[in-house]
């Protein structure tokens, strides 16, 4: 089934800028080490971006101007560049990272309109996993034998000139440079307007390892992103319960886990699979719920008792964001006995009560995922009573996350603690 472009087809400046803006600037955030980033112009904001993500587009009269490239969270300064923006031309200022040096690319995009039924397509590469990469496009019905070699792209390199094509749906191919077997395909992309549109090839620093995402821009605030559909996927389980378990995938036995432990992860191929869990005694606890994975997909699969006592599984996708500024922390209720409990990340200089970072009412076996920016953090665990009372069930010490590792936090009973119950963050 085709996936069709939500995006845009107008300019995206604002009313106030309408009458004098004669030239656009948009915002592309490829620096796998930043969190959340913004572009300004001045005192203007062009609007900010996570990697692999887009800001909105902002008309300003042609001229030149300063740029600044700071992080939204801290404020600190990344780049600084003067920069020429030109009559009928949106710039796509594209920020990119050496190690931890941080520099970038422009694309100037024609705001001309292309021919009837026909849309205008640049490229850019930005993935350092490959040397050089051939870029193809196949029409809907052709598969890579009837596919058009678009250019060949090494990292950081952007085509010199747009390729016309006529609206409709299209599959992307990359191969190695001079090489004829394709190492990743997308389904087929929706290029439904009339319009200028940029596709940028970048690396995925999500649990999967190794693999690349395509991400198409016009003059929508986001990004649309395209995985190979042949990537592999992944999963790992975390066991909740009060005794060792076994998992099966697909009546496959994968392996053992012990009581409040995480699995390694388990690779396979996408698709829908029966995941069934005994215990020691080889007495089944869980039968056959449907584990689903997409191509490229990380999931975590929680393991845990409903209030009856009976075995229950949730399984979470796991973000792919790189976790080097902030971390996408996945938040768990794994608590039968209460309605709702409420997570802080209290930092040293806060209390629960002035925490800015916090998950509140999250139901029994729901779960919920923020970012927290890297910092120092006590977890605490608490549940507010009907009557207003309020319990502190659990805290952690001060703890700092790890860069790149990707956390769960979870809220179980455990008998040993003097509440009954603790918080747990795993990786």
């Amino acid at each position: 089934m085709a996936a069709a472009l939500m995006l845009s087809a107008c300019g995206g400046s604002s009313k106030d800028d309408s009458v004098t803006a004669d030239s656009y600037l948009q915002f592309y955030n490829a620096a796998a080490n930043t969190d959340n980033t913004m572009l300004s112009v001045a005192d203007t904001s062009v609007g900010s971006a996570t990697y692999g993500d887009v800001s909105s587009v902002k008309g300003f009269t042609a001229g030149s101007y300063t740029l600044l490239v700071k992080d939204v969270n801290s404020s600190a300064s990344l780049l600084s560049k003067e920069l020429a923006l030109s009559t009928n031309n949106k710039t796509l200022f594209i920020l990119t990272q050496q190690g931890q040096q941080y520099d970038y690319l422009t694309l100037d995009v024609s705001q001309a309109e292309p021919a009837e039924s026909s849309f205008n397509l640049q490229l850019v590469n930005l993935s350092a996993l490959h040397d050089q990469i051939d870029i193809y496009v196949a029409e809907a019905g052709n598969g890579f034998a009837g596919a058009q070699k678009l250019d060949t792209l090494s990292q950081h390199e952007a085509s010199t000139a747009a390729v016309n094509k006529t609206t409709g749906q299209y599959h992307f191919y990359l191969t190695e440079a001079g090489s004829d077997t394709p190492f990743f395909s997308t389904e087929l992309i929706n290029f439904a307007y009339q319009n200028n549109y940029v596709v940028l090839v970048r690396d995925k620093f999500g649990p999967v390892a190794g693999q690349l995402a395509l991400d198409v821009v016009l003059n929508s605030s986001t990004a649309t992103s395209f995985d190979d559909v042949d990537a592999t996927a992944q999963f790992r389980l975390y066991n909740s319960l009060s005794t060792d378990i076994t998992l099966a995938l697909d009546n496959t036995v994968q392996g053992s886990v012990g009581i409040g432990q995480l699995s390694d992860y388990v690779a396979t191929d996408k698709g829908d699979y029966s995941l069934s869990v005994r215990d020691s005694n080889d007495n089944l606890l869980l039968n056959s719920a449907l584990l689903s994975l997409s191509a490229g997909d990380s999931k975590a699969v929680l393991v845990y008792q409903d209030g009856q006592g009976s075995t229950e599984a949730l399984a979470i996708t796991e973000n792919s964001r790189p976790q080097q500024k902030s971390h996408d922390v996945i938040v768990a209720n794994l608590v039968a006995d209460f309605t709702q409990l409420q997570f802080y990340f209290v930092r040293q200089n806060e209390t629960i009560a002035t925490a800015k970072y916090h998950v509140k009412n999250l139901a029994f076996k729901k779960q919920q995922t923020l970012s927290l920016p890297l910092d120092y953090y006590a977890i605490a665990l608490v549940h507010v009573a009907e009557n207003g009372s309020t319990t502190l069930l659990d805290k952690t010490d001060v703890m700092q996350l790890t860069p790149g590792q990707h956390y769960m936090l979870l809220a179980e009973q455990d008998a040993a603690a003097p509440s009954g119950y603790k918080v747990k963050l795993v990786h």
